[in-house]
């Protein structure tokens, strides 16, 4: 597996990611709903940067680890988390908080995969802002118990 289809796998999960919390948001209020609008935001901005970095043809292999970890990394199926009409605030919470964690794994290791410095910095910049999603998240999951 090259890099390349790598930042293909993060440019869909980040997109994913900005339909999961769009659409979340609409069945929420207040800082809820302003905390998911605002992840959104970002996963769309973190999938313009990878689909940039996916543009450029010197992409190497990537170990058998990551390619393996990018195969089974998708982000839950929002239609189906919506039909449930039980589903509480803390368990959306959980999921969103398990899929930014499974997010940061895979861009580290994505980052570890990268030969150009400038890139790497570019991810590095994006897992930070995958870990602020993560604190935002814990906050929002502490605030409600």
């Amino acid at each position: 597996m090259k890099v390349k289809d790598v930042l293909t796998l993060a440019i869909r999960l980040e997109e994913e990611g900005e339909r999961f919390y769009r659409e979340l948001s609409e069945h929420f209020d207040g800082k809820i709903k302003e905390t998911f609008l605002e992840l959104a935001d970002q996963e769309r901005s973190h999938a313009e940067i990878f689909r940039k970095m996916s543009d450029q043809d010197f992409w190497d292999e990537v170990d058998s680890y990551l390619s393996g970890y990018a195969f089974y990394q998708v982000f839950p199926d929002t239609d189906e988390i919506l039909k449930r009409k039980d589903l509480t605030l803390r368990e959306v919470l959980e999921i969103a908080i398990s899929v930014e964690k499974d997010s940061i794994i895979l861009y580290y290791e994505l980052k570890d995969g990268l030969v150009n410095s400038d890139e790497q910095k570019t991810v590095k910049r994006i897992i930070e802002q995958e870990k602020e999603h993560l604190r935002k998240l814990l906050a929002l999951k502490h605030e409600r118990s």
